[in-house]
């Protein structure tokens, strides 16, 4: 059997008897590709680092029909992101969108998926202490949107009436945005001034707000809208970045 190749983002790694691991990768041709690689358990150096969590490379493998796991001929990485693992809210968040794409991707070519996990992962590994939870919220809606689902935030869910920069509406979790004041008379959800609605635009489109706050806020309503409309239950991870943001009195952005 030929091998194919890739390019490719490692997303998570388990051990595997005594010297082999399972390695779990999104891939741009093939999406979701989990390949055993023999022999590699024990290793030092650089053989090591390219096999590390969020690594980008050219990934090789013998991939056979109707089989999940497949056989791994090589890793020819390019890009480790060890920067990522500077603290603990860059690292929570590239877990969480890892978690998010091994709950909910396909086994299928997704170009621009993997695009933009890859832009995700550059943007929370580069920007300034300042930015990372921003950029952490941020990574977890764009690619919550190239999985197919957004959040409505510019007219309403019920009346389908455009929302103006002034309005307070509410968030219907169920129905996916915003209600306008109208249709929020009967409840609807939490509410969200124009303040807020304008940063989730933000975030969903990849750019960090200058003047982003009330960060737990933000991260509950993403974590919340995903269990809801794509993984059907908590990431585990969300919580593991909740607890490394600052605290309120300490926000950044």
């Amino acid at each position: 059997m030929a091998p194919v190749s890739t390019p490719a983002v490692l997303l998570r790694a388990h051990d595997y008897g005594d010297t082999s691991r399972i390695l779990r990768f999104y891939t741009r041709d093939r999406g979701l590709l989990s390949v055993m690689a023999r022999g590699v358990r024990g290793r030092s150096g650089k053989g090591a680092t390219t096999l590390a969590s969020f690594a980008s490379g050219e990934l090789t493998a013998y991939v056979r029909p109707q089989r999940d796991l497949h056989t791994m001929k090589d890793f020819a990485c390019r890009r480790t992101r060890e920067g990522l693992g500077r603290d603990m809210v860059r690292l929570g968040g590239a877990s969480a969108i890892a978690e998010l794409l091994l709950a909910h991707a396909e086994h299928e070519e997704h170009h621009e998926l993997f695009d933009t996990l890859e832009a995700a992962l550059d943007l929370l590994e580069a920007i300034d202490e300042q930015g990372v939870p921003g950029a952490a919220l941020s990574g977890l809606w764009v690619v919550t949107e190239a999985l197919g689902f957004a959040p409505q935030l510019d007219a309403c869910v019920m009346c389908g009436a455009a929302l103006d920069g002034e309005e307070m509406g509410r968030f219907d979790l169920g129905a996916g945005g915003m209600r306008c004041p109208s249709c929020a008379v009967d409840g609807g959800g939490p509410r969200m001034g124009p303040l807020a609605r304008a940063q989730v635009l933000e975030l969903v489109g990849g750019r960090v707000p200058v003047d982003l706050s009330h960060l737990r806020q933000h991260l509950d309503l993403v974590a919340a809208f995903l269990e809801v409309h794509v993984t059907g239950r908590p990431l585990k991870s969300i919580r593991f970045v909740r607890d490394a943001f600052p605290e309120p009195s300490e926000a950044v952005g």
